[in-house]
């Protein structure tokens, strides 16, 4: 399936909603949903925006490209397949009310933010081409992370090590959408780590969140310059694995995350999953579903997971996808990396220079 190919399968898909609805077309405006049926789109301005600065409008009978004379020419060229979407150009001035007029100009037309749970429940189900772009920004981003880790050294600060992640992740046309760094004892006290001044001496745990068409990918690694740094490590990934071997389509989120709370409990960090959720379905956000021990939504093969188990100083975190031969890691550890063998699945292990 071309880029083309996918873009027309996913207006099929949201043309059956609108027929089971009983609306004649939906303004489709939130970036995950413009990348989603773009196949890849890039619709932001800032790297944080939820909103894109366009919007696709699907209608019974066709497809259209809506945004102002600042940004269409642009996304027209630059981020969707030729022919996909016919444009319609509205004067910047107007964009207060731009869903105003193409509800003029079409008619009673539905929102994405309307029909936001059937579109979260239908882009976490990928397809194999989204499959095949996962696995490639997987690859690469954990790739990039690594060999820059390796180059990192005591002195270093945070924001210096957060600035290295991110020149590597943008050469290689990855967006940083999030980087956590914590040196040291910071480790100890924080467990998101926006980045700081402060230095690295004993150690470093350096996490991302690195997107690219659209498709998040999430990953951590450590770097320890001292024996004790990361300390709880080897016991994160006991659970990491409890998390993986109970990651089996037709099961329910919530229970795999309760076999992963009896997990912290049988690796002696009872009560540390409570001081940082713990991830769950990945896709076109960094986390489609945060999981909490009563979500009650089904595992499917076809989607991808970060489940991310952190203990005082230590995290454990990396993508993957379950497919028909079942889970595999699509951040794997790259020959840059010391790996190990927990659970039959090859694990990055902490790097001790």
């Amino acid at each position: 399936m071309n880029r083309i190919e996918e873009c027309n399968y996913k207006v099929n898909q949201v043309r059956s909603m609108l027929r089971e609805k009983g609306a004649f077309g939906i303004i489709i405006r939130k970036q995950p949903n413009f990348s989603w049926i773009t196949a890849g789109g890039r619709p932001f301005i800032g790297l944080a925006g939820e909103t894109a600065c366009a919007a696709i409008v699907v209608t019974t009978g066709g497809v259209y490209a809506a945004g102002n004379n600042i940004e269409l020419p642009r996304i027209v060229a630059e981020e969707l397949p030729g022919g996909f979407a016919e444009p319609v150009m509205l004067p910047w001035q107007d964009d207060g009310t731009i869903d105003t007029l193409l509800q003029q100009r079409f008619g009673k037309l539905t929102t994405d933010a309307e029909q936001d749970e059937w579109f979260k429940k239908t882009r976490v189900n990928l397809l194999k081409c989204e499959e095949d772009r996962f696995a490639h920004l997987g690859a690469l981003s954990a790739s990039v992370l690594e060999e820059t880790c390796v180059d990192i050294k005591p002195g270093l600060t945070e924001f210096e090590a957060a600035g290295k992640i991110s020149e590597g992740l943008w050469a290689a046309g990855i967006e940083p959408i999030t980087l956590l760094i914590a040196a040291d004892s910071r480790s100890n006290r924080v467990r998101h780590y926006v980045p700081t001044g402060g230095k690295i001496t004993d150690g470093v745990i350096c996490s991302i969140c690195a997107r690219s068409g659209g498709l998040v990918a999430s990953a951590t690694r450590t770097v320890a310059f001292k024996k004790d740094f990361a300390r709880n490590y080897e016991k994160l990934l006991k659970v990491e694995q409890t998390f993986f071997e109970s990651t089996r389509d037709g099961a329910v989120l919530g229970e795999v995350l309760q076999k992963a709370i009896a997990s912290y409990t049988l690796n002696a960090l009872a009560g540390e999953w409570e001081n940082h959720h713990q991830g769950g379905l990945t896709g076109y956000l960094a986390r489609e579903i945060r999981v909490d021990p009563d979500t009650s939504a089904v595992v499917k093969t076809g989607q991808a997971f970060a489940w991310n188990p952190s203990a005082v100083g230590a995290k454990c975190e990396d993508t993957v996808f379950l497919g028909e031969g079942g889970l595999r890691p699509l951040t794997d550890v790259s020959s840059h990396w010391p790996a190990l063998s927990v659970g039959g699945l090859r694990r990055p292990d902490i790097l001790r220079p």
